[in-house]
């Protein structure tokens, strides 16, 4: 910025490279976080603007400075080499001691991506107690066997068994609640969303299933599971009748011309990524209306889809939100009375938290298949809660009897309406005018989800007081007046293309995870679309002068409204379009449509600080940093935004903003019309 504010009349080519720059730094961060772990990352960005730095001292003919930068690099590359080596070894010099409050676990393997760090810990050859997510209460579980556990981001978790090829030893997987489907429907293809530690896939295998494929979106999960321990999870990737897919679930079964008598989620949600946990799109978009749609499609004719969640009996929110998505599911695809096809069964942990297992059938189940449920639900302690024949809450038969929901949807103290993928938060149930109802997010009822949207509450906060702080109140308290009041204009213009681009940027990048079916592909694809269109863009205001800047600036303004008018109205169609094609063409068609607007939006800001260059040059850092500021604290609105009212809504209101924009651009330069006569 100090670059960029001295050298005003070169601001489209400087602004330009700026914004390069930033698009290959995206794609590169993606592919050298694959390649070293992120302690050297770090001093990778450090290297980089140690190379800033020496550029400027060799600009400046400082010999001393540049000395001392070309040092310092050196002495930064062979940081990042020995440390890069040593986590290739398993032996990092720098590495993460405490985690989220924990003190970190020692690791017998370690790695990490662009998304995620993964850690293994366990011994191999010491036999623990078996862990489940739903096993049953009245069977005996004391049980040994080899297992590791595999962590995602230190809280969420996965277990590697070891598996020398008898299935015998595995039995007790038929305990566990989240396998209930098997036994209703034996010999089958099954298709397991989330394969983590590949304990899905053994208990398909302890039932002699026909076939069984594991989705997992995460790569290094997968190489982890089947090359680096796979002499001890028997490599299960080996197996005849087992098949791996690295990619993500959503997007792999919509362009798969295959069909499955079981599909199986198991707990996919995560508190990897944020701490938030509740705004990882990744797997928020495997439950709302469109996906379980697809998901249920893709089921023969008989086939039952298989969901395990979280049960507060005392308050069964996130149960009755899986009820209502799945009976919305079953209306769009013409089922008249969803009743008959959903049966649900809970076993408990303690007498506050259990785990429920969601099975929805394509069609309704038969008296065979219901008396083989009760029987076994019976037999192994499970609760049956919910079944055609009978509803154990109110709620539950209300949802499934009742077309017009609304009122009771909106009655009931949390979100349990059926999330689309418009608003895809299905583990956001806290609404925010409840934010500080401690009664409501207390603890017992999904603490850990609810906490979600409390945080994201005082990042608002925190946000927004640092702006007024660090910006606005410098600005009213070093300005004189009668100049601040001059230049309201120029502030409104630089808080309205910050708050703008961010908005188009968050919900472009939101509803693009879905579409292109990956976190990575999303951030990559949107990031380096926008910043490398918008350079573009820059670089075209470059013949700007005082001359022509009134006249041209309002054209830009135009062409960048007009665009992004088109592109609202004909993204959900295109979108829509390509849907099933191949990841390259979809990629393709997500860049083609961003960079329609990211030209445009790119010319913004370089018109803004040439048009306050010829007049206001000496605020030209407080419109930086005005413009900083409206871009930090619209990222964070963004998504309260998106989670109040939609994705589409918050592109809407990015749409607005530059409508505010060319407002004061118009008052800018009628300004400068009376000021020239």
């Amino acid at each position: 910025t100090i670059a960029l504010t001295k050298f005003p009349e070169d601001i489209s080519k400087l602004y330009a490279v700026d914004l390069l720059g930033a698009a290959c730094g995206c794609v590169i961060l993606v592919y050298l976080l694959e390649l070293i772990d992120v302690p050297s990352s770090v001093f990778v960005v450090s290297f980089m603007v140690a190379i800033s730095a020496y550029l400027f001292a060799n600009s400046a003919n400082n010999k001393l400075i540049a000395k001392k930068t070309k040092l310092f690099c050196v002495l930064l590359i062979l940081v990042i080499s020995i440390n890069s080596y040593l986590a290739y070894i398993q032996k990092p010099l720098i590495r993460p001691l405490w985690i989220r409050g924990e003190k970190a676990a020692v690791s017998l393997y370690q790695k990490w991506n662009s998304f995620s760090r993964i850690n293994v810990e366990g011994s191999i050859d010491k036999p623990v107690m078996i862990k489940g997510w739903g096993f049953s209460s009245s069977s005996d579980l004391n049980i040994k066997r080899n297992q590791l556990k595999l962590s995602i981001d230190s809280n969420a978790s996965t277990v590697i068994t070891e598996f020398k090829g008898n299935l015998k030893e595995l039995e007790y997987l038929k305990l566990d609640n989240t396998n209930l489907v098997h036994f209703i429907k034996p010999d089958s293809t099954v298709l397991v969303i989330g394969s983590g530690g590949g304990r899905d896939i053994l208990s398909a295998l302890v039932f002699d299933q026909k076939s069984v494929k594991g989705l997992e979106l995460n790569n290094i999960i997968i190489n982890t599971v089947n090359d680096v321990f796979g002499d001890f999870s028997g490599h299960l990737d080996r197996l005849p009748n087992v098949s791996f897919v690295n990619d993500e679930a959503r997007s792999y079964i919509t362009r798969s011309k295959c069909k499955f008598d079981i599909i199986q989620i198991s707990l996919i949600d995560t508190w990897a990524a944020t701490a938030a946990g509740a705004f990882v799109l990744a797997e928020n978009s495997l439950y709302t209306v469109e996906a379980w749609r697809i998901f249920l499609n893709h089921l023969n004719s008989d086939g039952i889809f298989s969901v395990s969640r979280y049960h507060y009996p005392e308050r069964p929110s996130e149960t009755l939100r899986s009820v209502s998505l799945a009976a919305e599911t079953l209306r769009n695809i013409g089922v008249t009375n969803p009743k008959e096809h959903i049966f649900i069964s809970v076993s408990y942990v303690s007498d506050r938290i259990g785990l429920a297992t969601i099975l929805v059938s394509k069609t309704a189940f038969s008296s065979e298949q219901l008396t083989l449920l009760k029987q076994k639900c019976a037999e192994l302690g499970f609760e049956v809660i919910q079944s055609p024949e009978a509803s154990h809450n109110e709620d539950f038969e209300y949802i499934l009897t009742n077309n017009n929901l609304n009122k009771f949807f909106k009655n009931y103290p949390l979100k349990i309406f059926p999330p689309t993928d418009d608003k895809p938060f299905f583990f956001n149930m806290l609404r925010f005018k409840d934010i500080f109802n401690s009664s409501i997010h207390k603890d017992g009822v999904n603490i850990f989800n609810l906490k979600a949207i409390v945080i994201l509450a005082y990042i608002i906060v925190i946000v927004t007081i640092l702006a007024l702080m660090c910006i606005i109140a410098p600005l009213v308290l070093k300005t004189p007046k009668n100049t601040l009041k001059t230049s309201v204009p120029f502030l409104f213009y630089f808080a309205a293309i910050g708050f703008g681009f961010m908005f188009i940027e968050i919900s472009q990048m939101q509803r693009l995870i879905i579409f292109l079916g990956h976190p990575v592909y999303a951030l990559s694809v949107v990031l380096f679309t926008l910043l490398i269109a918008s350079g573009i863009g820059s670089y075209l205001t470059n013949k700007l002068n005082k001359e022509n800047c009134k006249k041209l600036s309002l054209k830009f303004m135009v062409l960048i409204l007009t665009s992004l008018l088109i592109f609202g109205l004909i993204t959900p169609v295109a979108l829509d379009m390509f849907r099933e094609s191949e990841n390259y063409i979809r990629i393709l068609v997500a860049s083609g449509i961003l960079f329609s607007i990211g030209i445009f939006m790119g010319t913004a800001f370089p018109v803004g600080i040439k048009s306050a260059a010829e007049s206001k040059e000496y605020l030209t850092p407080l419109l930086w940093g005005i413009n900083g500021a409206a871009s930090v604290c619209a990222s964070v609105y963004s998504i309260a935004i998106a989670i109040e009212y939609g994705i589409n809504v918050t592109f809407w209101v990015g749409f607005v903003f530059y409508i505010i924009a060319m407002v004061s651009l118009i008052f800018i330069n009628s300004a400068k019309i009376i000021l020239d006569k």
